[in-house]
């Protein structure tokens, strides 16, 4: 007897886009049963006589996303049983969907948008990126990238995120070796990953370091090895705590301040200035801005800063300057030492 073929699994943005169709195809709402045995995603492995809780939580995970892509999801009670979840319908108003009537896009305009969608993107994850291909998708954009003569990609990849990503969705614990600032070599870290962050240019990865038994942030580009997925599962409650540590990383923002001089009309001042806590001239036009910013790393802010090279100046505090001046000299060294080979 043959075995049967394993289901494919489908990716989170086809299965929530599957999902905001049939909500808005059904004007008189559909029950939670009705859309896990009918949607494109969940029907695969939906069984009503055997309800599946990992179908169920990942049902409200993309519920989550469809609201952060800006479409409001109605629930409908019952009228024979008020309060009966099982019997709450779900559907997404059409008229509550469509763009305010003084705000048009020409067809050159939305391909354009659908275009810088595409580009900001990280090894295939950005979230952000994607929901808005898939709402502007439902606009009626269709564009051929094929066709295009360059990439539409800008980023750095970081390859630790399709695995991340992949280990979210699944509820899979995690092991990747990770490398500190300070420390010679990398250690191993054992994490349940909750959710994919970015903030600040950089992707932050919100997990349950297992062994620690404490929620964590790691950078994603600090992963030193590729990620390895194990077979366990982890408790779904830990999700519980994400938005508290989301929370925490903007409080750090918030305290973990820094002061530079940019030269006006750099590339640095129009990066810098976009996420400055303040900003103000120093009289001439060819003098320096100086921005205030806040920082939810040091170390990691420092190596930006070098990148603008002569268009940064630090002006505070004393190590973040230190550090900085080490970045440029190690470049220094590096290319003198290259020059003599």
């Amino acid at each position: 007897m043959a075995s049967a073929s394993p289901v494919r699994r489908v990716p989170s943005e086809e299965r929530v886009f599957s999902l905001v169709l049939a909500l808005v195809a059904s004007p008189q709402g559909l029950t939670k049963s009705e859309l896990l045995s009918s949607v494109y995603g969940y029907a695969e492995r939906y069984d009503p006589a055997r309800p599946d809780p990992k179908i169920e939580r990942q049902f409200e995970r993309d519920k989550v996303q469809v609201r952060q892509l800006g479409i409001p999801i109605e629930t409908l009670d019952s009228p024979l049983e008020p309060g009966n979840n099982q019997l709450t319908r779900y559907r997404i108003s059409k008229d509550r969907l469509q763009l305010p009537e003084d705000i048009r896009f020409t067809s050159q305009e939305l391909m354009l948008l659908k275009l810088a969608s595409l580009a900001w993107s990280d090894g295939s994850l950005d979230a952000e990126s994607r929901w808005a291909t898939m709402k502007l998708t439902s606009l009626g954009v269709k564009l051929d990238v094929r066709y295009l003569g360059i990439s539409p990609k800008i980023g750095i990849l970081e390859p630790a995120a399709p695995a991340l990503q992949s280990a979210i969705d699944e509820g899979r614990i995690v092991r990747f070796d990770y490398q500190l600032p300070d420390r010679v070599n990398p250690l191993e870290r054992r994490i349940a990953p909750l959710r994919l962050h970015r903030a600040e240019g950089r992707w932050h990865l919100i997990a349950y370091d297992i062994e620690r038994e404490a929620y964590r942030v790691f950078l994603l580009s600090r992963i030193a090895s590729a990620v390895r997925i194990e077979s366990a599962s982890y408790d779904q409650s830990l999700f519980s705590g994400v938005e508290g540590e989301l929370n925490s990383l903007l409080a750090l923002s918030e305290t973990q301040r820094a002061s530079v001089a940019v030269v006006r009309g750099s590339a640095a001042e129009a990066r810098l200035e976009a996420r400055g806590l303040a900003s103000h001239q120093t009289g001439a036009h060819d003098e320096p801005s100086v921005i205030d910013i806040g920082t939810l790393d040091f170390r990691a802010l420092a190596t930006e800063l070098a990148g603008y090279g002569d268009d940064v100046q630090v002006l505070a505090p004393v190590q973040l300057r230190s550090d900085v001046a080490r970045i440029l000299e190690l470049i220094r060294t590096q290319h003198t030492d290259g020059e003599h080979e």
